[in-house]
């Protein structure tokens, strides 16, 4: 026997019935958000989850494709969140070897103390430092001992 003109199919209740309840989400769902890029991830994320939820809650009449897709876009945006908020410690790549000595090992003190001597005429010429222009002829002192 047919169904009586004017009777819904099940596919008709069960879409019914989603639009009632996803109606009733949207009333609670606070519209207020910040639009920032991690916000609108975790509102996308929270769209599908929320849609996943409603389906499930149909009980015998629920569409079990439709809400493993919808679960399943919620693991994909889940997973781009927990990447905004969460980094990978990337390897850095330096230009030289940090374990490599910084100056080479036959300077002489002398050439050390003239290598920093050039480097705070530099420094002086520049405008960084405000020291008195180096002599290098000048006899250092003890202090008077």
């Amino acid at each position: 026997m047919s169904r009586p003109v004017g009777n819904l199919n099940k596919a008709t209740i069960r879409r019914e019935m989603a639009k009632r309840r996803a109606a009733h989400l949207l009333e609670q769902v606070d519209t207020m958000y910040a639009l920032d890029a991690l916000a609108v991830l975790q509102e996308v994320m929270s769209h599908f989850y929320h849609k996943a939820k409603v389906l499930k809650g149909m009980g015998e009449n629920a569409d079990f494709d439709a809400i493993d897709a919808a679960m399943s876009e919620t693991g994909k945006w889940a997973k781009e969140v927990a990447q905004f908020k969460h980094a990978k410690i990337q390897a850095i790549r330096l230009a030289v070897d940090p374990n490599m000595p910084t100056l080479p090992e036959n300077m002489t003190l002398e050439q050390l103390r003239d290598s920093i001597m050039d480097d705070f005429e530099r420094l002086r010429e520049a405008g960084i430092l405000s020291l008195p222009k180096h002599n290098g002829n000048e006899e250092e002192t003890d202090g008077g001992r």
